[in-house]
C-alpha cells in the first residue's frame, strides 16, 4: 500500500503520491475559474516541491462547471512545476468539446480531458515516464543483459 500526503480544503481532496497530484473535487459546488484558480493556489501551497503530474476527478453532482477552467489548467500559469495535467469529467459533450479543441490549440503542457479516471492516470503515468527517460532518469535497464535479469 502507497501512502500519500494528503490535504483537504472545502473545494478538494488533495492527495500526492507516486509523482502524481490527485484533486478531488467537493460535490455540490461551482466550478468556475476563479474557484480553479484557488484550487491550484492550494494545491501549490500545500505541496510546492511536487513537480509532476495532476489528475482532477470532477464529481458527477457538481452545480457547475465553467468550461473557462479547462483554459486556465491550459495556461503557463497553472502550469507551473506540471509534467502533464488529466481532467475527468462527468459529461461525454465536455470531454468531445475539449478533444475538437485541443486538435486545433496546443497547451503549455500536455493536458486531455477524459471520462474514465484509469485511462486517465495511464495517460499521466505514460508522460511521467516519458519526462523521465527525456531527462536520462529512466535508462537504468538499458545496458542490463536480457539473461542477467532472471
Amino acid at each position: 500500500m502507497e501512502h500519500a500526503l494528503t490535504f483537504s480544503s472545502e473545494r478538494a481532496n488533495y492527495a500526492w503520491a507516486g509523482g502524481m497530484c490527485t484533486v478531488d473535487h467537493a460535490p455540490r459546488h461551482i466550478l468556475d475559474e476563479s474557484t480553479a484558480r484557488r484550487i491550484e493556489e492550494e494545491r501549490q501551497r500545500e505541496c510546492p516541491a511536487h513537480e509532476g503530474t495532476v489528475l482532477h476527478l470532477v464529481p458527477k453532482d457538481i452545480d457547475m462547471f465553467d468550461q473557462e477552467v479547462l483554459s486556465f489548467w491550459m495556461t503557463a500559469e497553472a502550469s507551473a512545476n506540471v509534467v502533464a495535467r488529466a481532467v475527468v469529467v462527468p459529461s461525454g459533450l465536455t470531454a468531445l468539446r475539449h478533444h475538437i479543441r485541443w486538435v486545433f490549440f496546443s497547451s503549455d503542457v500536455p493536458f486531455r480531458v477524459f471520462r474514465n479516471p484509469q485511462v486517465a492516470k495511464g495517460w499521466l503515468i505514460d508522460c511521467w515516464l516519458q519526462h523521465q527517460e527525456d531527462l536520462g532518469l529512466v535508462d537504468a535497464y538499458e545496458d542490463v543483459e536480457p539473461s542477467s535479469l532472471g
